[in-house]
C-alpha cells in the first residue's frame, strides 16, 4: 500500500498557502497526498472567488513541480439536510467535485447529510433523502470520471447515520451508480465501537479510500473525534490492516491526522486575566518534525505487514 496524508491541517501553519502545505508533506517523506477542500482549512473558499480553471492550474503546477501525486480529496463542509435546505452544501460541493476533476484527483470524499433536529426522520426517509442528494452530484462527477466516496459517520443512532458497512452498502445499492464507493474513517468507526475487521471485510471492493487516525473510542470519550496519530488512542490497527490485505484494497493508506493532541488552532494561554501570545500555537518547524514522525509511523505499520509501497 502507498502512504499518504491530507494537507488540510497543515494549511493552518502557513496561513492557507497551498505551496507551503505541499512542501511540508514532501519534506516529511510523503509522495502521495490527499487534497483537502474542507472549509475549516480554506477560509473564504477561494474557488468561490476565482474560476476553477485558474485554481486547478495552480494545484496542477504545484503538484507537478513538487512531484507529488494526489490520490484523493475531501469536499467542503456543509450539511445537505441542514436548516438552510442544503443551499450552502450545494453551492460548495459541486464546485469542489469539478475542481477535483480538473486537477486530476481520482476521488473526492463526501459526507451524508445530518437531519436537523437530530433523529427527526425515519430511517427510510433519511436513507432515501441522502440517496437523492448524492444522485444530484453524479453529473459533476461524470464529466471527469471522478469517484464519489461516501464516508462513514462518527455517530451511530439506530443505524440511521451511515456509520456501518451495512448502511454504506445499502446506500450504494440505492444510488446504483458505478462512480460511487466508500471512504472508511477509522476514527469514526472507533467512536461507534465497531469491529473494524468485520466492517472492512463487508465493504470489500467497494472500499476505495481511507481516513486513518486514532482516538479513544466512544465508550471512553463519546463524540471526541480527535484525529490523533496512530498508537495515541486505542484503535486496533492490526484488525484494520489485516482486513485491508484480505480484501485486496487498492487505495492508499491515507492519514487524516491533525496532531497527537488535536491542537491545530491557537488556544490562548491566560495569565492574570490577560492573554499570552508567545505559545498560542506550535511553529511550522515543530509541526514539520511531527509530520516526519507520522510518515515513519505509517511506513513501519505497513512494513510490519509486508505491504508498504514506495
Amino acid at each position: 500500500m502507498k502512504l499518504s496524508q491530507t494537507n488540510g491541517p497543515i494549511l493552518h501553519f502557513y496561513d492557507g498557502d497551498l505551496h507551503s502545505s505541499l512542501v511540508h508533506l514532501k519534506n516529511a517523506g510523503f509522495k502521495y497526498v490527499d487534497i483537502s477542500f474542507w472549509s475549516r482549512y480554506l477560509s473564504g473558499s477561494p474557488y468561490f472567488k476565482t474560476d476553477n480553471e485558474i485554481i486547478a492550474e495552480e494545484y496542477k503546477r504545484e503538484l507537478e513541480t513538487l512531484e507529488l501525486i494526489p490520490v484523493q480529496s475531501h469536499e467542503p463542509f456543509g450539511n445537505s439536510l441542514g436548516n438552510d435546505g442544503g443551499r450552502f452544501y450545494f453551492r460548495k460541493t459541486p464546485l469542489a467535485i469539478d475542481l477535483a476533476g480538473k486537477i486530476g484527483i481520482p476521488s473526492i470524499t463526501l459526507h451524508a447529510g445530518i437531519e436537523v433536529p437530530a433523529m427527526s426522520m425515519s430511517r427510510e426517509e433519511y436513507m432515501s433523502k441522502n440517496a437523492e442528494i448524492f444522485r444530484k452530484l453524479i453529473p459533476y462527477a461524470e464529466k471527469y470520471g471522478t469517484r464519489l466516496l461516501i464516508e462513514n459517520i462518527a455517530w451511530k443512532n439506530d443505524g440511521i447515520h451511515l456509520a456501518t458497512a451495512d448502511d454504506l452498502n445499502e446506500m450504494l445499492d440505492r444510488i446504483d451508480h458505478p462512480l460511487f464507493g466508500v471512504c472508511w474513517d477509522t476514527g469514526h468507526a472507533n467512536l461507534c465501537n465497531l469491529d473494524q475487521y468485520e466492517e472492512i471485510k463487508k465493504l470489500g471492493s467497494r472500499l476505495e479510500g481511507l481516513h486513518v487516525h486514532d482516538n479513544y473510542g466512544g465508550k471512553r470519550t463519546p463524540g471526541c473525534d480527535l484525529h490523533l496519530f496512530p498508537y495515541w488512542g486505542n484503535i486496533n490497527f492490526d484488525a484494520v490492516i489485516s482486513a485491508l490485505i484480505e480484501i485486496d484494497y487498492k487505495g492508499t493508506f491515507n492519514f487524516e491526522v491533525d496532531s497527537p493532541i488535536r491542537r491545530v488552532e491557537p488556544i490562548p494561554f491566560v495569565k492574570n486575566g490577560e492573554e499570552q501570545k508567545k505559545l498560542d500555537m506550535m511553529s511550522p518547524e515543530l509541526r514539520q518534525k511531527m509530520e516526519i514522525f507520522l510518515y515513519e509511523i505509517g511506513k513501519q505499520m505497513l512494513e510490519t505487514y509486508n505491504c508498504f509501497e514506495e
